[in-house]
């Protein structure tokens, strides 16, 4: 990170890690349920000469102007989990009881939207005057806060994947396959870092030959050894280019766990899970000249009582010159 303070402009790599918002639902990593928004302008060329169009405006300015108008899933895309946004027993994160996941909040005057009134999956056009949303533990922390640090890229994808850097569809990744990455790629881990993993996720979703299906992908598995680890590292973020950071469906003594280390890290750990990231061409960049740690920044959209919020991270990476291998 001192190299990409340092470096100069001509020396800095500049990255974003955001699918896009409106994407499609045959190509992006999404997870079941959960679709891109759909949005459609309310105001374009097409109004211009209408009657009662306000286009143009007194002095000739013309403009567009546009919506949603699907339901817009804040989880929906690249974004960062809230620390309420899952746990296990009745208490979140910080020992706020599980009753604070349903806090209403109350409107003067009721604005037609649809809503699953009966838990059936059936979207009904309703007036809405009160909505739900996490009382505690909410996104707007990191929203106010931002996220911003040392930022360490993990190419598993790279180190241990197949040809096409990438791992298999029902890989676990362990804390040794963290490790030995980060010795092959040279990279020195360090407390406090922001931690991004690579599985290659979103190049099988965007890839037409290959077979894709969120809930198969690779990510981390639960081990008490990968918990300590993170919480001696004082980690605070972790990233991923699949839709949950860890594998879907985990087998632990026995038994089936469903992301069960959404618990370990966001109730217990409070480390911040940043998913569905777009790391193809950040990492190919990181191959090629061997630097995998940059300044990373981030921040959530500021939805209060959300538990989650789209986000579009913004990474400058040092490149590899004579001038600045001494400042890495």
């Amino acid at each position: 990170m001192k190299a990409a303070m340092k470096g100069g402009s001509k020396q800095i790599e500049r990255f974003t890690l955001q699918l896009s918002v409106t994407g499609s639902a045959d190509t992006d990593p999404l997870f079941v349920g959960r679709f891109p928004a759909r949005k459609d302008n309310t105001l374009d060329a097409r109004f211009d000469g209408m009657d009662g169009s306000p286009i143009p405006l007194p002095g000739g300015l013309k403009y567009a102007d546009d919506t949603f108008v699907t339901r817009f899933f804040l989880q929906g895309t690249t974004h960062v989990d809230a620390l309420g946004h899952a746990w296990y027993g009745k208490h979140l994160y910080n020992g706020y009881h599980q009753s604070t996941t349903a806090t209403a909040t109350s409107y003067p005057e009721a604005v037609t939207g649809l809503r699953d009134s009966n838990g059936d999956g059936d979207l009904e056009a309703t007036p809405i005057d009160m909505t739900y949303g996490l009382g505690a533990a909410d996104i707007t922390a990191a929203a106010g806060a931002g996220i911003a640090g040392r930022g360490v890229l993990l190419d598993v994808g790279r180190h241990i994947g197949d040809d096409d850097n990438r791992l298999p569809t029902d890989y676990g990744i362990s804390l040794e396959d963290l490790l030995s990455t980060a010795e092959k790629q040279e990279t020195d881990l360090r407390k406090r870092d922001i931690i991004l993993i690579r599985t290659g996720s979103v190049e099988r979703a965007r890839d037409p030959t290959a077979s894709y299906d969120p809930l198969d992908e690779p990510g981390l598995v639960f081990s008490e050894e990968l918990v300590q680890w993170f919480h001696e590292m004082e980690t605070p973020v972790i990233g991923a280019d699949n839709v949950a950071i860890e594998r879907a469906s985990q087998m632990i003594d026995g038994s089936v766990y469903f992301a069960p280390l959404h618990g370990a890290l966001l109730r217990n750990l409070g480390i911040s899970l940043l998913e569905i990231l777009d790391l193809q061409s950040l990492s190919e960049a990181c191959a090629t000249d061997g630097i995998y740690d940059f300044l990373f920044t981030t921040a959530p959209l500021n939805v209060p009582g959300g538990t989650g919020a789209p986000a579009n991270p913004v990474v400058l990476k040092a490149t590899r010159t004579d001038e600045n291998d001494d400042e890495r």
